[in-house]
């Protein structure tokens, strides 16, 4: 065998070898991708599941229940509770937001995001808590937020005890 055929043969092998290191990165960088989204939606999980956990506290469970009553006659720290916690709320949607557009949060999570947003502005008290909280989101989330708001109608009171009633009655659990 010549010293020709021999770089020859070791010049093929080296191009194999890139080939395979490409193919391997490639799987490399396809896994990293889909671990990075999947502790997208891990944190997204734990946010929105502290934030309704928090309505559970007897404090903040009373003011957020009077709040999206619309009760005009909350004391002012279940304004401050219940605003608050809102602000909360919404930052958890500008992060998904935000992550959506960067392409860390799959189309179905932000799907669901965004219908739960949509709700969330038919009531008055949440357009009311977004109104003070607004000027400290981002402009794009901010934008997009005033956008949905404005082709929503603010129409609905949060009245749990005669939605739980009416469930229970749909499930048969009422006689």
């Amino acid at each position: 065998m010549a010293l020709a055929d021999l770089a020859a043969l070791g010049s093929f092998v080296s191009g194999v070898a890139v080939v395979v290191t490409l193919f391997f990165l490639l799987a490399q960088l396809r896994q990293s991708n889909k671990n990075q989204q999947s502790q997208m939606q891990q944190a997204r999980t734990a946010r929105v599941s502290e934030t309704i956990l928090r309505c559970t506290e007897p404090f903040l469970s009373e003011a957020m229940v009077r709040g999206f009553g619309c009760d005009a006659d909350m004391e002012p720290a279940q304004i401050q509770a219940f605003v608050r916690q809102l602000a909360a709320l919404v930052y958890n949607y500008e992060d998904s937001f935000l992550q959506h557009r960067a392409g860390t949060l799959e189309q179905s999570a932000w799907i669901t995001d965004e219908a739960a947003l949509r709700e969330f502005f038919s009531y008055h008290a949440f357009r009311v808590a977004w109104r003070f909280n607004r000027d400290f989101m981002s402009g794009a989330f901010r934008d997009y937020a005033d956008g949905i708001m404005r082709h929503t109608k603010g129409e609905k009171k949060l009245d749990l005890p005669s939605v739980w009633r009416s469930l229970l009655a749909e499930e048969g659990a009422l006689t």
